[in-house]
């Protein structure tokens, strides 16, 4: 689905991602903007939502990571703030807005989303733990962290930490539950395999 706002929504937020510091991030970049509209699409379209509400959804999907240009702390409201700047700019019905803004705001960790739009979203945000580059994204969500947030891991730590972080998360969809859900699990027997063996 592409719509003129859609175009619009997607050249701004790439302007404002490559022209920022997200530019060397080496997870919350453009392409991560890229992947998670992919997947909101696909997900939205297996739950049969109107093409109203799958427009709100790529848009809130293009806008959902923009606020990484200041700093990851508080980035969804900047987000969300960036978002109503430019559809009011544009024009967009102000409780379109506020949907818009509403769904952004569900990315936020941990993630509560309550609309079926809200819950496309989450999904389509962390659907890399459901899939088998789960290790690339993971390690370039490390490599990441270390550089611009000062956050350090030993391997253990950083394998036991994201063990428990997957047997804690939910897919929300119908679509996620079907299709990541056992791929999650493998990820779990992978990052399992890499800690140190207990002795017997």
């Amino acid at each position: 689905m592409t719509t003129e706002l859609i175009k619009k929504a997607k050249l701004h937020c790439q302007s404002l991602i490559e022209n920022s510091r997200c530019k060397g991030m080496q997870f919350h970049n453009w392409q991560h903007t890229k992947d998670v509209v992919r997947n909101a699409i696909l997900i939205a379209k297996h739950e049969k939502l109107s093409k109203n509400t799958v427009e709100e959804i790529i848009i809130a999907s293009y806008f959902h990571d923009t606020g990484n240009e200041q700093a990851a702390s508080g980035h969804e409201q900047r987000s969300c703030e960036y978002a109503k700047a430019f559809l009011s700019q544009n024009k967009f019905p102000e409780e379109c807005i506020t949907t818009v803004t509403k769904i952004i705001k569900a990315t936020k960790m941990p993630q509560h989303p309550k609309t079926l739009a809200q819950k496309v979203i989450c999904d389509a945000d962390l659907a890399h733990l459901g899939k088998k580059n789960f290790g690339v994204k993971n390690n370039s969500l490390r490599n990441e962290w270390e550089d611009y947030s000062d956050m350090y891991f030993t391997n253990e730590k950083w394998c036991t930490l994201n063990i428990s972080f997957l047997k804690n998360h939910r897919f929300q969809t119908g679509f996620a539950q079907k299709y990541y859900s056992q791929q999650k699990l493998e990820n779990i027997k992978t990052l399992k395999a890499l800690l140190p063996q207990q002795e017997p």
